[in-house]
């Protein structure tokens, strides 16, 4: 759910304004408005600071050993402030960076000379001052072949299946002009293979001591890290000190923000001993008010996934306990098979009780739902790794009853209700909030499209008769007991027609919205069920995982043969592992994507979800 908040401004004497903003910051409880705050000279100072300094960290943490072989301290005892620290790690960076380069140019160097052998500059130049000229050439084969060279003096240095290393040797000085190379000539590097390897070590000897500089340096990180919380706090202070408006003459100043009503308590309590006029009242603006979700243990685990598309506005309704059961239920169908399900859940409750950090067991617990959910629709659908479960041996007959959807057309059938209910959820939702926001009239319209989709839907089932059934579920016979189905169905849809006609925008004239509603019916009856459709993916990927599955069996029992050997069983193991291991993970991928999908597209659109909401950052970081 969203929290309440509540709109604040205080009052206080401007001189008493900074040991207010101090006080407010170690509470920790007040969103102060920031937008529009323009940014003075010391804050951007303070900003690139931290921007700096995050990169040293960033580096230095790169380079951070173990933490028992960790420095007990800088490599250099001036290194005692943030700023020689960061002076000394960029130093260092571009050194390694000029290192780097000059490394790989040598690198370079040398596998360019490596054809032609024992190398040397030096000879070359004492051919030159002797009158013959050489020159170097890579051609394939086949054109070396196919040249004459008349009376040109070549000799072959190397060959390799694509080229042929050949030097000429050319007569100059005289009268004689030398004759034109036949082929472009080979730029060689001016050093040996030895001076360039000597220089290429070198090199690589400095990357080695400065990189180990960089280690010692890393023993220095708590002085980084708290000059980084400090310029912190203090840029959040200036923030808020610039974000202060003054009255009176500039004797009084107010500072304007939001507050969770949970925590009012808290900001009461600070106010009481200081002199400062407090004004609450409830936010007007709601599209400016921050977010705070506060929802259950379960669905919190959740939220990262609503955070993904946005926060919802503030008189909006939160979406995550309402999508949280069907996203579970969408992940555990896709992916759907109990071996795979149980992978999943041991793995997320080893992590979970072997991790000390808050955001890995939420990430642990929301994998163990997940989890169970994989091994039930493993069990709904009919899948352990691939096997039918209905086709193992001994099948206790507890096991059997909860293979509901052994069928493919009841798969199918099933991934579809799961559509039409989730969409039908969403138009509720849709309801409650257009009457929060804009009165009754405006939950007409969605409660029209709520009534069409119902009526069609009993009118549909009863004319399959009350044979129709998915699964256990004998939906037929349940429609039956309504009476009769196709009187029962088409009203409730005309009705909602109706409403769809007459109130699709309340604030239009009465006359006109007819005509208005014409184009949102066009547009309900040509989105509504292709959205339902779409909920097909869920039946089209558990079977998609479920064959791959069966093939990768398949594929390990005929490795195995007859009469299996040693190396027999080894490879069909390695073709059971590894292949079963590709399909999770692409199973795995596409269990998460597509209900992020059906979420964010068909259960959001039936919301009619805007979005957008800001969240809450109180000023000092506190949040719960």
């Amino acid at each position: 759910m969203v929290e309440k908040m509540k709109r604040l401004f205080l009052l206080m004497a401007a001189s008493d304004s900074d040991e207010v903003l101090w006080g407010l910051q170690d509470l920790g409880v007040v969103h102060i408005e920031t937008d529009s705050v323009v940014p003075d000279e010391d804050l951007e100072q303070m900003k690139r600071s931290i921007t700096d300094f995050k990169k040293s960290r960033d580096i230095l943490e790169d380079r951070r050993p173990e933490e028992d072989a960790l420095s007990s301290g800088p490599a250099d005892s001036t290194l005692r402030d943030a700023e020689a620290i960061h002076g000394r790690v960029q130093e260092l960076v571009g050194r390694i960076a000029d290192l780097q380069g000059e490394a790989e140019r040598h690198t370079k160097d040398l596998s360019a000379l490596e054809p032609w052998g024992d190398y040397s500059p030096e000879s070359i130049n004492s051919l030159e001052d002797a009158g013959i000229a050489v020159s170097f050439h890579a051609v394939s084969p086949k054109i070396l072949g196919e040249t004459d060279f008349k009376d040109r003096h070549i000799e072959i240095i190397n060959e390799s299946k694509s080229k042929t290393f050949f030097v000429e040797l050319i007569k100059i000085g005289g009268e004689t002009t030398p004759p034109e190379t036949l082929f472009p000539e080979e730029r060689l590097p001016g050093l040996s293979r030895s001076v360039l390897a000597d220089k290429l070590e070198k090199a690589e000897r400095g990357i080695d001591e400065l990189e180990a500089e960089l280690v010692r340096i890393s023993g220095s990180l708590g002085i980084l890290d708290a000059e980084i919380g400090r310029l912190e706090t203090l840029s959040e202070r200036r923030t808020a000190s610039l974000a202060l408006s003054e009255t009176a003459d500039g004797e009084v100043t107010r500072l304007s923000g939001y507050i969770p009503v949970s925590l009012l308590d808290d900001l009461e309590a600070f106010l009481e001993p200081r002199s400062i006029l407090p004004l609450i009242r409830d936010p007007n603006e709601t599209w400016k008010t921050p977010i705070r979700l506060k929802n259950g243990p379960v669905a919190r685990l959740f939220e990262p996934i609503t955070k993904i598309f946005g926060l919802p506005q503030y008189v909006e309704i939160d979406t995550t306990p309402f999508f949280a059961p069907f996203f579970a239920f969408f992940f555990g169908l896709c992916l759907a098979d109990v071996g795979y399900g149980a992978i999943v859940t041991i793995g997320a409750a080893v992590l979970f009780f072997l991790s000390g950090k808050k955001g890995v067991k939420s990430l642990a617990a929301l994998g163990f739902i997940l989890g169970l959910m994989t091994v039930i629709g493993g069990l709904f659908l009919n899948t352990f790794f691939g096997m039918k479960i209905d086709g193992l041996p001994n099948l206790s007959p507890a096991v059997e009853s909860m293979l509901l959807f052994r069928n493919i057309d009841d798969a199918m059938a099933f991934s579809i209700m799961l559509g039409v209910m989730q969409i039908l959820l969403g138009f509720i939702m849709q309801m409650v909030n257009r009457a929060r926001q804009d009165g009754f009239q405006a939950a007409l319209q969605p409660a029209g499209t709520l009534m069409l989709i119902v009526g069609t839907a009993i009118w549909a089932v009863g004319r399959m008769g009350e044979s129709f059934g998915i699964g256990p579920m004998a939906i037929g016979a349940w429609i039956a007991g309504i009476g009769d189905t196709a009187r029962t169905g088409l009203g409730i849809a005309a009705v909602g027609v109706l409403l769809i006609l007459l109130f699709n925008n309340p604030h239009k004239k009465f006359w006109i919205r007819p005509l208005m509603g014409l184009w949102e019916m066009y547009g309900i009856v040509s989105g509504v069920p292709g959205d339902i459709l779409s909920y097909i993916r869920l039946f089209a990927l558990s079977l998609a995982g479920g064959l791959l599955g069966s093939a990768i069996n398949l594929i390990a029992t005929m490795i195995r043969g007859d009469s299996p050997g040693i190396f027999a069983w080894f490879f069909m193991l390695l073709v059971l592992v590894g292949g079963h291991f590709i399909n999770f993970a692409l199973a795995a991928l596409g269990a998460f994507v597509h209900p992020l999908r059906l979420t964010f597209v068909e259960f959001y659109k039936s919301v009619g979800f805007a979005g957008g909401g800001r969240p809450y950052a109180p000023y000092g970081g506190k949040t719960s």
